[in-house]
Parts: C-alpha cells; structure tokens; sequence
C-alpha cells in the first residue's frame, strides 16, 4: 500500500508541474561575457611651431596614424646608432607621445630638418616606465611627409591652427613655398633622366658593337 500511495504522490506532483523527488535542478546557463572593447591607439604631436598639440586616431585617421606611427615603432628597444647632434644643427622639435585606450606608452622627440638628415630621441623616462637608455637615431627620410600628412606645416610662415586631422587644420594659402622638397624633387628627375641617358647609350653602344663584328 505505501509503495502505490508514494506512486500516486508522484503522478500527482507530476501533473501538477512540481518536479518529483530527485529530479535533477536545472542549471541556469552562464550570462554571455561583454564583448572587449576595441583597442584604440593615438599620437599627440607638439611643437613650440604649432598653436596647438595635432591628434591622430587609429579609428579616424587610419592613414595619417600608421604613416606617423611607422616613423617611431621600431625605436621602442633598439640601442643607440649615433651620438648626439649639435644642438643647432637639430632644427625644430616635434614631440611625439604614442597612447593605447589613452593611455601614454611611448614618447620620441622627432628633428625632420636636420643637417644631415632626420633625427629622432628617445628620451630614457618612458611614459610605461619601461627601463631603455637614451638614445639617437637616423630618422627615416619618410618623416618629413609622415608629419605634413598628420597637418604639420614644414618650412612655412604660417603656424598650423586646430586639434588635429579632420578637427580645423587649416595651412596657409600664402605659406612659403617648400625650397627644400622642390629641390629634392628636381634632384630625383635630374638623376632620373640621366640614368635613362646612360641606358640608352649603352643600348647603342651595344648595336654599334655588335654590327662592327658581323663586318
């Protein structure tokens, strides 16, 4: 009689919807886990040459921040490959401070017209507190037009206004043209057309030659 009256208990809990004795409880399933958050890097450049620090985004200004950020990257560890410059050789000083999510990582102290060629620092107190040295280097010939591309004047008269790419930059239509680019770009096509001058009299050198020997 119990054994029937505990099976009628049972059925009886089982229509109403309660669970029966030792029916496994249900495991609520986990809460989905936040998507991270993008990771965001960032330039600020500034300058005593510039009204205001220019900032570059990685998620707004793709092109101008990798061009920029290629001119320092390859700097975080690397040891010294000169010695120090005269100061007055050095030319104007663009201070460039690389941040992830905001935060400041990386520092350089960026010379695109220097004598010689474009030099960077790397000053040994590193926003991360990373233990490197201070260091100079050859910059790369790229640097002038990383910076020109980010909106800084070079070789004008007139300061650069606003906060950065797509944020006011304005250069002056009136600026002084850029003596030292115009050169290099003559220097390239004079050096151009005359690497093709050789090529061509080496051709007919060759034809001169070779007709020569089948007389």
């Amino acid at each position: 009689m119990l054994k029937v009256a505990a099976g009628l208990f049972s059925a009886a809990l089982l229509l109403l919807g309660a669970p029966a004795f030792g029916a496994p409880t249900p495991t609520p399933s986990p809460a989905p886990k936040p998507s991270p958050s993008p990771t965001v890097r960032s330039i600020t450049i500034t300058s005593d040459v510039l009204t205001a620090p220019i900032v570059l985004r990685s998620d707004q200004h793709q092109r101008q921040f990798a061009a920029l950020a290629g001119e320092v990257d390859w700097l975080a560890a690397g040891p010294s490959t000169l010695k120090a410059p005269a100061a007055d050789k050095l030319g104007p000083k663009f201070v460039v401070v690389s941040a992830v999510n905001g935060v400041d990582k990386q520092t350089y102290d960026l010379y695109p017209l220097a004598a010689g060629g474009p030099r960077v620092f790397r000053p040994a107190a590193q926003p991360d507190k990373r233990k490197v040295t201070a260091a100079w280097f050859l910059g790369r010939f790229s640097m002038d037009a990383s910076l020109r591309g980010a909106g800084v004047l070079l070789g004008g008269t007139a300061p650069v206004e606003g906060g950065g790419v797509g944020g006011g930059l304005v250069e002056s239509a009136t600026a002084e043209p850029d003596i030292r680019a115009m050169v290099g770009d003559w220097q390239r096509f004079v050096g151009l057309n005359g690497a093709v001058v050789v090529v061509i009299a080496l051709g007919v050198f060759a034809i001169a030659y070779a007709f020569r020997r089948t007389i």
